[in-house]
């Protein structure tokens, strides 16, 4: 029942705003489950988390890997993905404003003058006062995703 209420809350956004598709963004991050294996020194297990990004019309944006660790890998890294660290592993509310500034200010159609919408799980740092103003800075409205459902 609180699926539908929001999946009707979200469509109700779609048709009340006229937005595009392409303005239109599903995004949470995600604890990786199998460990991965990355030469530094030595090979070591690395926690990370992913946030996952993808826009209504199907296009998905380039994935935010969040090491934990201090400081960055000095090899090379596969392109096509932004890598950032953070001592626990997680999302913090500064990788949050980064990650806005890095894939969602950068995706496509994102010059379009239009208004948009981003769909957020309820992590905290999603939902502060600040986060809702820099996506209002964004002309962006924020459609937080009720918890237990994302």
């Amino acid at each position: 029942k609180k699926f539908i209420a929001f999946q009707q809350y979200v469509i109700g956004l779609h048709k009340g705003h006229d937005y595009l598709l392409s303005q239109m963004e599903n995004a949470d991050e995600t604890p990786a489950q199998k460990s991965v294996i990355i030469k530094t020194l030595g090979n070591e297990k690395m926690c990370i988390t992913v946030m996952l990004a993808v826009l209504a019309d199907g296009i998905k944006l380039p994935p935010y890997v969040i090491l934990k660790r201090k400081t960055m890998l000095k090899d090379q890294l596969p392109t096509g993905i932004i890598v950032r660290c953070q001592n626990q592993g997680w999302m913090s509310t500064d990788l949050m404003k980064d990650w806005l500034n890095i894939i969602w200010n950068r995706r496509p159609g994102v010059l379009v003058c239009k208004r948009r919408v981003l769909v957020l799980g309820t992590f905290k740092g999603y939902l502060t006062l600040a986060m809702k103003n820099i996506l209002g800075e964004m002309n962006a409205a924020l459609a937080a995703v009720p918890g237990g459902m994302s």
